[in-house]
């Protein structure tokens, strides 16, 4: 039987306090990955985080109407040893399934390394609190308007939160982030190192992340 994500309770979520082993706590330099577009409609800086939602992404938590929202934005990141092959698999994820070609133009598609410069405390969507709370991990994979009333439910109950942390649903071991607002203060004044991912120092690289992930290179 395939599960099916209720939407949120908001008085469970409201109530029902995250415990420290439901928590993601990073420290300062940590380590995080993400990729983001430098052209298209919404180009983003690689510290800028998004106002313009919600869009189809999974957690965005700015409310309908869809536009620039005046307070709530939001940027998605992957961190770990697979940070980079884990940002592309969201990157290019195909709607149907898998992973798509890997289109090195389209939005003018960047990649960035940096090191948070604060802490940043998260709510581990794998651990059990989304079980105490009615929810279940469809939350990682179900319908994305209902885990954005989730998203929603959570920033608006939990404001000790920064964000959410949770298992990509493209790729398995994948680890990924969702940061709102209140973790601007977690990016750094310089980025590690930040990279359109058609330079051809990344050749390399993404083309072995492409192969790892049953994808290629257009």
């Amino acid at each position: 039987m395939t599960e099916r994500l209720p939407r949120p309770d908001t008085a469970r979520v409201r109530d029902t306090i995250p415990g420290p082993e439901e928590l993601t706590v990073l420290p300062a330099g940590t380590v995080l990955v993400r990729v983001h577009p430098l052209g298209g409609a919404h180009p983003a800086a690689w510290n800028e985080l998004r106002a313009f939602g919600p869009t189809k992404s999974r957690f965005d938590h700015q409310t309908l109407p869809r536009r620039n929202h005046p307070t709530r934005r939001i940027a998605y990141l992957t961190m770990g040893p697979d940070a980079f092959v884990a940002a592309l698999a969201e990157w290019f994820q195909d709607d149907g399934g898998g992973v798509g070609p890997f289109d090195l133009t389209l939005r003018q598609p960047a990649i960035t390394i940096l090191e948070t410069a604060t802490e940043l405390t998260l709510l581990d969507l794998d651990s059990g609190w989304v079980t105490r709370v009615g929810g279940n991990q469809a939350i990682r994979s179900g319908p994305r308007g209902v885990c954005r009333d989730w998203s929603r439910a959570i920033c608006r109950h939990h404001q000790n939160l920064q964000g959410l942390a949770f298992g990509s649903s493209v790729w398995g071991p994948g680890r990924c982030l969702a940061l709102w607002e209140r973790a601007a203060m977690a990016f750094p004044a310089a980025p590690t190192a930040t990279r359109q991912l058609d330079d051809p120092a990344l050749t390399l690289a993404v083309m072995d992340a492409a192969q790892r992930l049953g994808s290629y290179v257009l």
